[in-house]
C-alpha cells in the first residue's frame, strides 16, 4: 500500500474524479501537461454504462468536463453548461507505455464485487460462488481474487482466506501507481472474470484479456448516499431506458467464455472508453492550460492552502 507524500502526485488535487485511479498522471502524460500543475478539470471517474450527470460533476467549480461516454459528454454541455468534451479514456494511451510483462500468462483473475462508503454487494451464496471458481475447467486455473482497497480496509480478505484462493490488490486508488499495478495484475492472467459488469470488464478487454461473467449477479445495497436512495440499487437511478437495455445486453455478451475478446466485445469496449473520440493531445493540452489560466485566483489559494496543510503536518511530526 502507498504511504509516501507524493504517491498521489506532486500537484494538489482540484477534483478527485480527474486525479484518482492514476487518471491525473495519465491525462497529463497524454496531453503533455506538466505533472506538477493542478488539473482544473472534472471528469468521469470510471467506465460507466450509464449516462447520468451526477451532482458532484455538475456543481464542480471547473467548467471543463471530460467524458469517454459520448452521450454523457453531450448532456453535460447541453443541460448544464459545462465546457464538455468527448475524450478517450486516459488509460487507453497510458497502458501502452507501461512496462507490464505479459509473458507467462496463466489462470484467471477474479474481480470480486467491491464495496465503497455507501454501497455493499450481497452474494446470496458465497460458498457456492467460491466453489464455482475452484471448479472452473483446468485451463482457467489457477484462480486468484482481486480485492479493492475498500474491502481490504474492511477486512474482507481475512474472511476469504478460508477458501484457499490467493488474494491480490492493486492498492489505493489515489496512488499514481494504481494503473501500473492494475495492468501488472491482468497482464499475468490469461482470463478475467467477475459476477458483475464493472470498469474492470472494459479495462481487461481493452488490454486484450478475455473477460467472462461467472456466478449469480450480486445485489448492491445502498445506504447513506446523497445522490441515490437507500435500499437495493435501482438501475433507473443511473441511466435511462436506452442505457439499461445496453447494460443488460452486456451481460449476455460477456456470459460466453472465449479465448480472446470477440469483435463485438472490442467494439463495445472501445465505444464506452471513447476510443473513437476526435480530440487530439494538443487540443486537450490547450484546454487544460486555458482552464488553469481562467482559474488563476483559485490556483493561488489552492497552493497556499496546500502549503499550510503540509507545514502543519511537518510541525506535528517534529513535535512527536
Amino acid at each position: 500500500m502507498p504511504s509516501g507524500r507524493f504517491d498521489s502526485g506532486v500537484a494538489p488535487w482540484v477534483c478527485w474524479e480527474s486525479e484518482s485511479s492514476s487518471f491525473g498522471i495519465a491525462f497529463r502524460s497524454y496531453s503533455h501537461y506538466p505533472q506538477w500543475l493542478p488539473l482544473y478539470l472534472i471528469s468521469d471517474h470510471a467506465v460507466h454504462w450509464e449516462s447520468r450527470c451526477w451532482e458532484n460533476e455538475v456543481t464542480a467549480a471547473p467548467k471543463l468536463f471530460f467524458s469517454w461516454n459520448k452521450k454523457k459528454a453531450k448532456a453535460m454541455g447541453e443541460r448544464y453548461g459545462k465546457n464538455s468534451y468527448h475524450v478517450p479514456h486516459p488509460w487507453i494511451a497510458y497502458q501502452r507505455k507501461l512496462a507490464c510483462n505479459d509473458l507467462g500468462k496463466q489462470g484467471t483473475l477474479v474481480f470480486f464485487p467491491h464495496s465503497n462508503d455507501v454501497s455493499k454487494p450481497q452474494i446470496s451464496d458465497l460458498d457456492a460462488y467460491m466453489n464455482s471458481l475452484l471448479e472452473l475447467p483446468e485451463k482457467y486455473q489457477p484462480v486468484s481474487i482481486c480485492l479493492s482497497f475498500h474491502d481490504i480496509k474492511k477486512g474482507l480478505h481475512k474472511d476469504l482466506r478460508r477458501y484457499g484462493i490467493p488474494i491480490v490488490t492493486a492498492g489505493l486508488v489515489n496512488s499514481k501507481k494504481f494503473a501500473e499495478r492494475f495492468y501488472g495484475l491482468i497482464k499475468k492472467s490469461k482470463y478475467a472474470t467477475s459476477p458483475n459488469i464493472g470498469s474492470h470488464t472494459f479495462y481487461c478487454v481493452q488490454a486484450g484479456v478475455p473477460f467472462f461473467l461467472t456466478g449469480e449477479r450480486p445485489v448492491f445495497m445502498l445506504k447513506g448516499s446523497e445522490m441515490v436512495k437507500d435500499g437495493q440499487q435501482d438501475l433507473k437511478d443511473y441511466g435511462d431506458d436506452e442505457d439499461i437495455l445496453a447494460y443488460e445486453h452486456m451481460h449476455t455478451l460477456f456470459s460466453q467464455r472465449v479465448d480472446s475478446p470477440t469483435a463485438e466485445q472490442i467494439d463495445l469496449v472501445n465505444r464506452y472508453m471513447g476510443a473513437d473520440a476526435q480530440i487530439s493531445p494538443a487540443t486537450m493540452s490547450l484546454l487544460l492550460w486555458w482552464s488553469l489560466l481562467v482559474n488563476w485566483e483559485s490556483l493561488i489559494r489552492l497552493y497556499a492552502k496546500t502549503s499550510i496543510r503540509y507545514c502543519k503536518k511537518f510541525l506535528a511530526r517534529c513535535i512527536e
